[in-house]
């Protein structure tokens, strides 16, 4: 006997499918006469149908007449629901329907052949969070893209600009605003001995002593990069001038390698400036140990070229002033006497004139060669001719040995006389009266000409043999013997050799006299039926 209280099975199952969390349509599909899904009509549908769909009213009607465009919005609910419907088949699928603008999760299964029940849920919501998350990262996505193309723009910016630091031939070091080295290219570290790796993070004024000509430290306070940096000012100093905002100190700097070796330093600071405050400063420096040797040079050229100038003027002035005077004493044979003293002066003064224009021409690159045959022994034959008058005046005997299978040589006769006559010149004058001269000329079995200027002179000392080259440089020995000269003669005769093609060396000892050997190498044989000039300028 059943309870009177408990429910049939029809209010049962009914109560159970109105009280579904989930929507629910039971549906017969429709087909067109080739058997195509066309539309489904709503047999019965539960309450929370409405509540997901929005629509009222759906049963017995079909859900074109519901849902007008649903057809073409939505064609693959028709290709599903037709699809389960006869096969049997369970599906499940999300989709939008557009006319609705909602999205649902649908699970369909098939009671019987062209029948199916849709069971499904309103997901909207959950896709619009998971749309606002995929639109989330995407923006992220960009955000990171963007900022890795920047990152990458800044990594090239700045390799770009380390490169052009690093190809630039001053020193450059870059410091923060507690003067640490934050960069040092390859210049800077050539310079001073330090790589890369051992000094970035320290102080410069740590790792880079500083000191002035008397080798006395610089101390920190004085340091350039100290003035800029604490009193935000640009400094620069180059030779005997460091000049800074508001005052200048004198004196020149060095600076102190790795290895403890110092060079005199040309140096530029300048700040550097961010968003209006200083964040380091910039150093820019150079060696100049070339300019100061430069200088240097020129003071002594200079000085030589003047002391050398003021003795035949002073001879040519003294010599004059006494014919003037005229006098008693004033006779023929003193006038041709003074007349004698004041040409030599002036040939003095020439010869130093014309050796000064040889040594313009040659540094400034003007020396022109004009090359053509030319017979060695005929041109060292000339200058011995036209020397001869020193020569006879020194008794100095002359040994010359110049074989005539020797070849004609093409090069410049005119710079060729040149470098001969200062050897020549240079043999006589520093030998001893009645010593002896030899000369000679020999071509080797590789074609190389030579030619030896001999001579039993005052010859020059061991510790003076790397300077003999040397502008302006004459040996101490000479110069305590009062011979007169310029100190410019063996430094042409090595100048002119270099743009004829030649060489020259020499062997000497001080008071055994010396040999000078001039090389041509067998390129330099004039061809037989060479008659044309070749010209070059170097």
């Amino acid at each position: 006997m059943k309870s009177r209280n408990l429910p049939t099975h029809a209010t049962f199952y009914e109560s159970l499918f109105n009280n579904m969390l989930d929507g629910l349509a039971y549906c017969h599909m429709v087909f067109d006469p080739q058997g195509h899904p066309v539309d489904f009509t709503y047999i019965t549908v539960n309450k929370n149908f409405e509540k997901f769909t929005g629509l009222k009213g759906a049963e017995g009607k079909n859900v074109t007449e519901l849902v007008p465009g649903i057809t073409s919005s939505n064609p693959e609910l028709f290709e599903i629901y037709g699809r389960v419907s006869l096969s049997g088949k369970t599906e499940q699928f999300e989709t939008y329907v557009a006319p609705l603008s909602r999205w649902f999760f649908v699970s369909v299964y098939c009671p019987r052949k062209k029948f199916f029940v849709a069971v499904f849920q309103n997901i909207t919501d959950r896709k619009r969070i998971e749309n606002d998350l995929a639109s989330a990262k995407i923006a992220a996505r960009n955000v990171l893209e963007d900022l890795q193309t920047e990152k990458e723009a800044l990594a090239h910016a700045k390799a770009k600009d380390e490169a052009m630091l690093a190809s630039i031939g001053d020193g450059v070091i870059i410091l923060d605003l507690n003067g640490k080295i934050t960069f040092i290219n390859q210049s800077a570290q050539n310079l001073l001995g330090w790589g890369s790796a051992e000094i970035l993070g320290r102080l410069l004024i740590d790792v880079v002593p500083a000191e002035d000509e008397r080798g006395n430290p610089v101390s920190p306070k004085a340091r350039p990069v100290t003035v800029a940096l604490a009193k935000g000012v640009s400094v620069w100093e180059e030779g005997e001038h460091v000049s800074t905002t508001p005052k200048s100190t004198p004196g020149i700097y060095y600076y102190v390698r790795k290895d403890k070796t110092k060079f005199p330093v040309a140096m530029n600071f300048s700040r550097v400036v961010l968003a209006g405050k200083v964040i380091g400063a910039i150093e820019v420096f150079r060696d100049i140990t070339k300019e100061r040797e430069i200088d240097h040079a020129k003071s002594e050229f200079v000085s030589l070229a003047s002391h050398q100038l003021r003795t035949p003027l002073t001879t040519v002035n003294w010599y004059s002033e006494m014919l003037l005077k005229g006098g008693t004493e004033n006779t023929i044979e003193k006038q041709k006497e003074y007349l004698a003293k004041i040409h030599m002066g002036s040939e003095r003064m020439v010869t130093l004139v014309n050796a000064l224009l040889n040594v313009s021409r040659i540094e400034l690159g003007t020396l022109v060669v004009e090359s053509k045959p030319v017979s060695i022994t005929q041109i060292l034959q000339e200058v011995v001719n036209e020397q001869q008058q020193q020569i006879d005046e020194k008794k100095i005997h002359i040994v010359s040995d110049f074989p005539k299978d020797i070849p004609m040589l093409a090069t410049d006769p005119n710079l060729l006389r040149m470098v001969f006559q200062n050897l020549l010149s240079n043999a006589v004058k520093y030998s001893a009266s009645a010593s002896t001269v030899s000369i000679s000329a020999s071509i080797d079995k590789d074609g190389t000409i030579l030619i030896v200027f001999s001579d039993t002179g005052y010859g020059i000392p061991k510790k003076d043999h790397d300077k003999i080259f040397t502008k302006m440089f004459r040996a101490d020995n000479i110069k305590e013997k009062g011979t007169e000269g310029t100190g410019l003669g063996l430094y042409i005769v090595k100048s002119v050799l270099a743009a004829l093609g030649g060489t020259i060396r020499f062997e000497s000892e001080d008071s055994k006299g010396s040999r000078f050997f001039v090389s041509f190498p067998s390129g330099s044989v004039a061809k037989r039926d060479q008659d044309k000039v070749y010209q070059s300028s170097k």
